[in-house]
């Protein structure tokens, strides 16, 4: 009996001296024990909070809504997670889960087309872009149907000179007739890519907005990487600025 007393004692000593704490800091206890929303750590793309898929399954498996920074960029995927779970994205406690993309900043958006021999990876490469969380445009071709590769590649090329699409990519059996079709767009600088260096050269040297792709020539694997390495390498700038402006001059005689 004296044990328990003595525990008994103890216990109710230590509450109130809780209870003291919280009325000096003026916090409620029930306001301690709230759940608060989920705010996903920073994954920063070129200065912005990337939200992933994954940022919505964190604040799903934790019944709460997910907070974002003003800054913030959102995958596709995100937001088909989030729909998928209910799950609320709020900014400024503003929903905004079934307003996007209006009030959230897009990631970059890429136009994306082929002729019938590279229909099958531009299909693939769809999925690939998708799953990494960029915006895309299709513009065909839509089938295996024999077709003429220069009209998709001029109507990816306009689509990225006008500012529509941030950067392009172009599939046929080489590669080589697109990229020819494209650079005759003003504005545009399209380069043929087999591989990771001429990919990651393509944007660090030329600053290249297009990316042209041989369906006969890159294996789909090999043709992932060319394309992540492309969107996302930056132009480097220095010494090849100036090689690059006099490439861009000779769009005043088109």
């Amino acid at each position: 009996m004296e044990l328990n007393k003595l525990i008994h004692d103890i216990t109710e000593r230590v509450l109130s001296e809780l209870e003291q704490e919280i009325k000096k800091t003026n916090t409620g206890l029930s306001s301690q024990l709230e759940k608060r929303n989920y705010t996903p750590p920073l994954h920063v793309q070129k200065n912005k909070t990337l939200i992933t898929s994954q940022d919505v399954i964190q604040a799903s498996k934790s019944g709460v809504a997910l907070e974002i920074y003003s800054n913030s960029l959102i995958t596709p995927l995100a937001m088909d997670t989030a729909k998928e779970r209910n799950v609320k994205i709020i900014h400024h406690k503003e929903t905004l889960t079934q307003s996007y993309p209006g009030k959230l900043n897009k990631i970059q958006k890429i136009a994306i087309g082929s002729d019938h021999g590279g229909y099958e990876l531009k299909e693939k490469i769809k999925d690939y872009l998708y799953k990494t969380g960029y915006m895309y445009k299709d513009y065909g071709t839509h089938s295996k149907a024999s077709v003429d590769y220069p009209d998709f590649a001029i109507a990816v090329a306009r689509a990225v000179a006008s500012g529509e699409c941030d950067k392009g990519i172009v599939i046929d059996g080489a590669g080589i007739g697109s990229a020819i079709t494209a650079n005759k767009i003003k504005g545009i600088l399209a380069a043929v890519c087999h591989d990771r260096f001429t990919a990651k050269i393509a944007r660090e040297h030329d600053n290249a907005n297009i990316l042209t792709l041989g369906s006969m020539v890159v294996p789909e694997l090999e043709a992932h990487e060319v394309v992540r390495i492309f969107l996302s390498t930056e132009f480097a700038g220095g010494r090849h600025l100036k090689r690059i402006e006099k490439i861009i001059k000779l769009d005043e005689n088109k």
